[in-house]
Parts: C-alpha cells; structure tokens; sequence
C-alpha cells in the first residue's frame, strides 16, 4: 500500500517552530512517551529527526504510547496507511469486550 504520509521524529524545539509557524498545515504532529513524531508528506522534512519506518510508526503511533485522543491517533494511522482499527479499535470490539 502506497502512503501518503511518512513519519519522522521531532525535536521539542522544532515542535514548538512548526506550531508558531503554521507549517503543520501540510503535517499532523503527536506527542508520545518516547517525544514527538511529526506526519509529513514525503520531500517537506518538516522534522528534524530520524525518519520511522512503517513497522516503526506501526508500533508508535498507538495509543499505548501517543498522549493524543483516539480520534486523532487513528486520523494519524490513517494518513500513513495503517490500519486505524488495530491499534484503537472499533466501537463494536469495544461493546463486545464490555459483555
């Protein structure tokens, strides 16, 4: 499956510049445990880190690690070619486990 996205780690203060700049426009940035990852299309190098593979963003774009809401975790899986249901579920596994 071709992405549209790629994800890359980010620096605190380059978080920061992207967020005064208006540049996330083109991206989405996520705050996780191991610090930020910046969605970007591919060639804008809005980060300033290493680029994640895709098994790499599989593993960290997930609501184990990433602080954002659900929604935007899956919006953030969906813009990179995952699956958005394997990381957060779908509502109907949610009211199947509740019983």
């Amino acid at each position: 499956m071709h992405t549209k996205y790629q994800a890359r780690w980010v620096s605190k203060q380059r978080a920061d510049a992207l967020k005064r700049s208006g540049s996330l426009r083109k991206g989405m940035l996520l705050d996780s445990f191991n610090g930020f990852i910046v969605l970007e299309p591919p060639g804008q190098k809005l980060g300033d880190g290493e680029l994640l593979s895709l098994d790499e963003a599989d593993y960290e774009v997930n609501p184990a690690w990433c602080l954002d809401s659900l929604v935007r975790i899956s919006q953030a899986r969906e813009l990179l070619g995952l699956e958005a249901n394997s990381a957060v579920g779908s509502p109907a596994s949610a009211r199947n486990r509740a019983f």
